[in-house]
């Protein structure tokens, strides 16, 4: 068996049975989203976004475990990116999110930029974010994310072909003039389908209240479907 795969197959089990036997609070569900990207021309492009959350298990605490179908939410977001460099951009953007009882808006700002190593690609990604809700006060948050993806054959990523996506994600909040910090693990599984589309399949791993003692986890299994 190839070595790539091997390793993303360590990785994915670790990563799962993290998930199952952990001992802090854990909720689990479905992540899928529908990602259309269009080049509008040689500098600028266009990123529109929908993805929903649907729980499927909840354990409060290590006595309690649920198993339950809960809708959680869907966001929309409209997302316009300027070219700055051969391999950089800034983007701007907002987000709707649409709770069972609340409507949610967000505003967003990222810088990105590519380095290419050997044979796998990283993308950094700087964003900044500012969250507007009716019932709550702004919530302000600064994030970082290094992304890797390597090819399962050749030098680089070929349709009809397979690829391992990495994602890592440091998030910092600021609201009611509290601090907290939230970690983010993704691996990923990727296939191109055709030179307009590819599929992803992975998990979406979410530590977070780090900073409060009261660290919960949230893992998605996320399905991306890229436009």
């Amino acid at each position: 068996m190839n070595i790539r795969i091997k390793l993303l197959l360590a990785l994915l089990l670790v990563t799962a049975s993290k998930t199952v036997f952990a001992q802090i609070p854990t909720r689990v569900g479905f992540l899928p989203s529908i990602n259309y990207n269009h080049k509008l021309n040689t500098n600028w492009d266009v990123n529109l976004k929908y993805e929903s959350r649907h729980f499927v298990y909840n354990n409060n605490t290590s006595e309690s475990r649920d198993f339950n179908y809960n809708y959680g939410l869907s966001d929309f977001s409209a997302l316009v990116g300027r070219k700055v460099g051969l391999n950089s951009k800034v983007v701007a953007g907002f987000l709707t999110r649409i709770e069972p009882d609340i409507v949610v808006y967000r505003t967003i700002q990222q810088f990105i930029f590519q380095t290419k190593l050997a044979s796998f690609r990283l993308a950094h990604r700087i964003a900044a974010d500012q969250t507007f809700s009716p019932e709550e006060n702004p919530e302000f948050r600064l994030r970082y994310r290094v992304s890797a993806e390597i090819p399962l054959s050749g030098l680089k990523v070929d349709v009809k072909e397979f690829y391992i996506k990495f994602n890592t994600e440091l998030l910092n909040s600021l609201q009611n003039d509290e601090y907290d910090l939230e970690f983010r693990v993704v691996p990923n599984i990727g296939y191109v389908i055709n030179d307009q589309q590819k599929i992803e399949l992975g998990l979406d791993n979410r530590f977070d209240s780090l900073i409060d003692n009261e660290t919960r986890l949230t893992s998605w299994i996320s399905i991306n479907w890229y436009l």
